[in-house]
């Protein structure tokens, strides 16, 4: 797929998650995504869920990747058996996986490869700061 198409694949994934699970996905500057929760304490039934943040200084598939990454994040924090656990690899791990069967479940496969090497990327980041954290 082009750049055009992808760009166009990112906007429907994104209209998915907004409506499937009242977030807000926004791009911002920068080339990192992330997702901040509405706090249970200030969710209200007429309130979004949170926010996901895209990067926009990521290439199309980059931000169809995160998206799907972030949307992980979300189904893992509504969760209740799991989301009193905040182990980093944990998390992280189940947010790939989490994201990916949601966004395959709804007809957007991400090529394995590219999903792979972009986590794995991200994990081994993850793995260094926590590893660093353990040391001191």
């Amino acid at each position: 797929m082009n750049e055009e198409d992808l760009k166009k694949v990112f906007d429907e994934m994104s209209t998915l998650v907004e409506y499937s699970f009242d977030v807000s996905v926004e791009e911002i500057y920068g080339a990192i995504s992330f997702w901040t929760p509405t706090p249970d304490d200030e969710v209200e039934e007429l309130e979004l869920f949170g926010i996901i943040d895209i990067g926009d200084q990521t290439t199309a598939i980059q931000k169809i990747i995160h998206l799907t990454h972030e949307t992980g994040h979300v189904i893992y924090d509504m969760d209740e058996l799991f989301r009193g656990t905040n182990d980093v690899m944990f998390t992280e791990s189940l947010a790939w996986y989490l994201g990916y069967h949601f966004m395959a479940e709804h007809g957007y496969k991400i090529d394995m490869h590219t999903y792979e090497y972009e986590m794995t990327h991200s994990l081994k980041l993850y793995y260094w700061i926590e590893s660093d954290k353990d040391v001191k």
